[in-house]
C-alpha cells in the first residue's frame, strides 16, 4: 500500500557492495543472525563477492539498524566501522591508502566519494590550523542515519589512523544526531572529544598532519585505482528529485523548528518550491507530514526514544500535538505502537 504523498518509481541511492565485506561474519560474532538481518533489510547474502556492484543505500543503512536489533548492540554501526579495514572499501579504499601522503589520500576520498556512494557528500575544508572532513546524506528517502553516520566516520578515521598511527587521535568528532544514554563507546572508539547535536557529521584533525606519508603508498596501484575511479565517476551522477532533496532539508531542520516552506525553499535555492513540488505530484504540507510519520516510525522502532523525545525531534511544540498526529496515522498511540513494533 502506498500512503498519501509517498513516491514510487524513484531510483534509489546506491553504495558500493564493498561496504558489506565482513558484515555477515561480524553480525554472527556479535551474537546476531546474519541471514535474518539481511533479509529484513532487503539485502542478499554474499554481496561482498562483487565489491564494485552498487546496492541500495537505504537497504544498507537499514541493515545497520536490523543488526543492532539482532545483536543487542545499539552501537553496531560504530563497532563495525571501528574494525573495518580501508582495504575493505575496494577501489575507493585503495585510492586512499596507496596515495603518497595523507593530503592526497583525503583529496581522493573527497573527489571520488560519489563513485563510492551517490547522493551523499564528503567535504574537506581547512581553517585556523584545523582540517574537517564532513559527511552528509542528501537523500530524504533514507530516515535511518545514526548508525550510518557513526559507521562512515569510523571508516574515515581508519584511513587517518593508517597514516598517523594508532596512537594519534582526531582533535574532535561531531555527529548531527543526539547522544544515546550510553555514549561512552564513542569516546573509546575515537579517543577524543565527541560532540552530538552538531551541524554536521565531522572528523577534525590538525592541518600539520596532512603531509604525513601513507605507509602503504604504491604509485602503480594508486594510478590503477584512480584511473578506474575516474572512469566510473562519469557514471556516478544520479541526481535526486526535488522531492527527495526537500525531504532531506525538512529532516535536518525539524528539530530546530525551522522546517517551514520559506526556510526549506531558501535552503534549496528555490523561489517557487510549492509549485515545483506540485509538478512532482506532491505538496509541501503532504511532504512534511510524510517525513514526520516516517521518522516517527523509525525513532520508535529503532532508536527506543521516549514519546517526548520523538515529538521534539519532529518539531512539535507539544507532545499532545504529536500524539494526536500519530493516532491519526496509525490508529494507535505512539507508546502502544512502539510496544507492538517491538514484538512483531
Amino acid at each position: 500500500m502506498v500512503r498519501k504523498g509517498q513516491r514510487t518509481g524513484l531510483t534509489p541511492s546506491r553504495v558500493m557492495a564493498s561496504v558489506t565485506v565482513g558484515l555477515e561474519e561480524f553480525i554472527e560474532r556479535q551474537g546476531g543472525h546474519s541471514g535474518e538481518v539481511l533479509a529484513r533489510a532487503g539485502l542478499q547474502p554474499g554481496l561482498y563477492r562483487q565489491p564494485n556492484r552498487p546496492i541500495a543505500l537505504r537497504n544498507y543503512c537499514r541493515s545497520m539498524h536490523e543488526a543492532a536489533r539482532s545483536t543487542g548492540n545499539e552501537h553496531f554501526g560504530l563497532s563495525f566501522g571501528e574494525q573495518f579495514a580501508p582495504e575493505g572499501l575496494g577501489l575507493y579504499g585503495y585510492g586512499a591508502i596507496t596515495a603518497p601522503d595523507l593530503r592526497t589520500a583525503i583529496g581522493n576520498m573527497e573527489r571520488f566519494f560519489q563513485v563510492f556512494q551517490d547522493n551523499s557528500v564528503l567535504k574537506f575544508s581547512r581553517q585556523d590550523g584545523l582540517c574537517a572532513l564532513e559527511y552528509q546524506l542528501l537523500d530524504g528517502d533514507i530516515p535511518d542515519r545514526r548508525q550510518d553516520a557513526e559507521l562512515t566516520i569510523g571508516m574515515i578515521n581508519n584511513v587517518l589512523k593508517r597514516a598517523l598511527g594508532q596512537g594519534c587521535t582526531p582533535e574532535a568528532v561531531h555527529f548531527q544526531h543526539p547522544a544515546l544514554v550510553q555514549h561512552g563507546p564513542h569516546r573509546d572508539a575515537f579517543r577524543c572529544e565527541v560532540r552530538f547535536n552538531q551541524p554536521s557529521n565531522c572528523i577534525l584533525l590538525r592541518e600539520s598532519c596532512l603531509d604525513q606519508p601513507m605507509p602503504d603508498a604504491d604509485a602503480m596501484l594508486h594510478n590503477v585505482a584512480l584511473g578506474t575511479l575516474q572512469d566510473l565517476l562519469g557514471q556516478a551522477v544520479r541526481p535526486l528529485s526535488l522531492t527527495q532533496r526537500a525531504r532531506n532539508a525538512v529532516m535536518e531542520r525539524l528539530p530546530q523548528g525551522e522546517a517551514g516552506l520559506d526556510e526549506v525553499a531558501r535552503a534549496l535555492s528555490r523561489r517557487s518550491l510549492q509549485r515545483q513540488l506540485a509538478d512532482e505530484g506532491t505538496s509541501f504540507a503532504v511532504l512534511v507530514e510524510d517525513v514526520r510519520q516516517t521518522l516517527a516510525e523509525h525513532y520508535l522502532r529503532h532508536e527506543r526514544l521516549s514519546v517526548s523525545d520523538v515529538a521534539w525531534r519532529l518539531g512539535y511544540s507539544e507532545v499532545s500535538a504529536f500524539s494526536r498526529a500519530f493516532v491519526r496515522w496509525k490508529d494507535l498511540s505512539p507508546s502502544a505502537w512502539a510496544q507492538q513494533a517491538a514484538h512483531p
